[in-house]
């Protein structure tokens, strides 16, 4: 599980640096299991880690994000993040999350991600 933290991690910032998702379409297996912080945001496959990864950066204007910790067994990994940048609407924000990958070096079967929502509250009191 070492080779794969590395890869998706590379993998993240290519989603970052380029909004280019297929480097982490190519590790995904077919049916890998998504899921973003609450229970609605849950996808499945392929296609579903392209809408997934899609929407997750298509939420930013400018996005960095930074690996801190990481906790690696044989077919899980945690990781721990803060990303920074702009919001769509250009407003700056900073979060921390955790996310957990499961699969082994060749595929992913499984990515959760758990975040401090709060950094997307707009001073309106909307969402981002």
């Amino acid at each position: 599980m070492h080779s794969m933290t590395e890869r998706f991690t590379a993998a993240l910032h290519t989603i970052d640096s380029d909004r280019d998702v297929g480097p982490m379409l190519e590790l995904t297996g077919d049916d890998a299991r998504l899921v973003k912080l609450d229970e609605h945001h849950e996808t499945s496959g392929k296609e579903g880690a392209k809408t997934f990864w899609e929407d997750y950066r298509n939420v930013f204007g400018d996005l960095e994000t930074t690996f801190e910790h990481s906790v690696v067994g044989e077919n899980s990994a945690a990781l721990e993040w803060t990303s920074t940048g702009t919001l769509r609407s250009g407003s700056p924000f900073t979060y921390r999350g955790v996310t957990v990958i499961e699969g082994d070096d060749e595929r992913l079967t499984g990515v959760r991600t758990y975040y401090d929502s709060a950094a997307f509250v707009q001073k309106t009191g909307g969402t981002a």
